[in-house]
């Protein structure tokens, strides 16, 4: 089998392992990658009946780009395939500002298309390099596992875009053999050759030195990031059935249990820990959290912050998030009192003059059967609610009087006497902690 039919095998078997994405957007940079890509997926298309486009992007950092585009735009046409340049300014300095503005003009050109995929042209050496890359910086499972075939990146519109890289396990030598074998001729980045680079480093003289002696190393360190991604894979689906169980992590309430999060592996606190936070954590703020005690709040990225209670370790976004505090259904009143946590009575005259909302300066309560009058923060404090639930308890109010702390209890305004015209109300909706509030009892 020569080289065009075995990478056509493993481009096609790539692409029914991604879905068949029927609307395909390839990104070609004129490269030998990218235009052999490019000639497979041309050819692919044929077979599998997909919509195909190219998106060149000119980030006008190279003397060459220009040539580089009408390189691309000349094969484009050649194979009948729909080419849009697209010329970027790149404003953050260095590799990550090019490559942040390559992929919003990807995402831009995607979005207008309508297209169900990104075709990228990593391939085998790119995987190699990138999992040493990691491995230098102290990744994980997930570091190691290096590139995804497929995985997804959420565009500005908030859609979830595929990301396919179909030649992933393909030696680049292979593709190289394709163009020649076509007569295609490809550009070369000068930038590659520059050692300033990290990854041009390992792949102008580390990986050479190493390939020297073990000749297969670049095959088997993909094998190593496959295996590592399976992995990765299973501890995170182990991390989200915990959290299912044990926690939440939607707004605006994101926590964990500590008593059966305390009792996991290492490994799986970690991965739990990530799942929970929204932004991406370093291995320190990681540990710094899984060690955190009662009482300690952790200042993470972007603002967030780890607070551990006694019962739960939460995860708090920088600013207050909506919510809604869920809503009341009225049944007739038949001497039933309510549990004071999911339901309650409460005189008919009270509720008509009451709103659900959640807790603002000022409101007090005088608990039922209580001694006394309080301020409703230290009702909530006494009742030893996670202070980060207290601003999303939902309060039936008369003004600034608590009738109802839906999930822990009622005031005196809900006493309900002999004589009394009452109803029974239920509430329907989340509460912060999935039940009771209180940690009292």
């Amino acid at each position: 089998m020569n080289d065009w039919d075995a990478v056509m095998a493993s481009v096609a078997a790539s692409y029914r392992e991604a879905g068949r994405p029927q609307r395909v957007l390839a990104a070609v940079s004129g490269g030998a990658d990218s235009l052999a890509m490019l000639e497979l997926l041309a050819a692919l298309r044929k077979e599998e009946d997909f919509s195909l486009a190219v998106c060149h992007v000119n980030h006008g950092l190279r003397l060459q780009a220009m040539q580089d585009a009408a390189l691309t735009k000349e094969r484009c046409d050649a194979l009948g395939v729909p080419c849009r340049i697209c010329n970027v300014q790149v404003d953050a300095p260095g590799e990550n500002g090019a490559r942040e503005a390559r992929y919003a003009a990807m995402f831009s050109v995607a979005g207008e298309w309508n297209a169900d995929a990104i075709a990228l042209a990593h391939h085998q050496d790119d995987q190699a390099e990138t999992m040493l890359l990691h491995l230098f910086r102290g990744s994980g499972s997930a570091g190691l596992a290096a590139m995804r075939p497929c995985s997804r990146r959420e565009m500005e519109n908030g859609r979830s875009m595929l990301l396919w890289r179909p030649l992933l396990n393909t030696p680049p030598s292979a593709l190289r053999s394709i163009l020649t074998e076509r007569d295609i001729a490809w550009a070369e980045d000068e930038t590659n050759s520059d050692p300033k680079y990290l990854r041009n480093f390992l792949r102008l003289d580390i990986l050479p030195r190493i390939q020297a002696r073990l000749p297969d190393v670049k095959r088997t360190l993909c094998r190593s990031a496959e295996i590592l991604s399976a992995e990765d894979d299973f501890l995170a689906e182990q991390a989200r059935t915990f959290l299912s169980a044990n926690g939440c992590t939607s707004p605006p309430c994101r926590y964990v249990l500590r008593a059966p999060f305390t009792a996991l592996h290492p490994a799986l606190q970690r991965r739990v820990i990530r799942a929970l936070c929204p932004v991406p954590l370093e291995f320190t703020d990681t540990e710094r959290v899984r060690f955190s005690e009662e009482g300690h709040i952790v200042n993470l990225p972007g603002g967030w912050r780890a607070e551990t209670t006694g019962k739960r370790l939460h995860l708090l976004p920088p600013v207050s998030e909506n919510a809604s505090p869920g809503r009341l259904t009225v049944e007739p009143y038949q001497g039933d009192p309510g549990d004071g946590i999911l339901s309650q009575a409460v005189p008919r005259a009270v509720l008509e003059k009451s709103t659900l909302r959640f807790r603002q300066p000022g409101d007090r309560i005088c608990p039922l059967g209580g001694p006394g009058e309080k301020s409703l923060q230290d009702y909530l404090t006494d009742r030893k609610v996670d202070r980060p639930f207290r601003d999303y308890v939902p309060l039936l109010c008369m003004e600034n009087q608590v009738v109802w702390a839906v999930g822990i209890g009622p005031g005196e305004e809900a006493r309900v006497s002999a004589g009394t015209e009452a109803v029974l109300l239920r509430y329907d909706g989340t509460l912060p902690g999935g039940g009771s509030l209180r940690n009292d009892k």
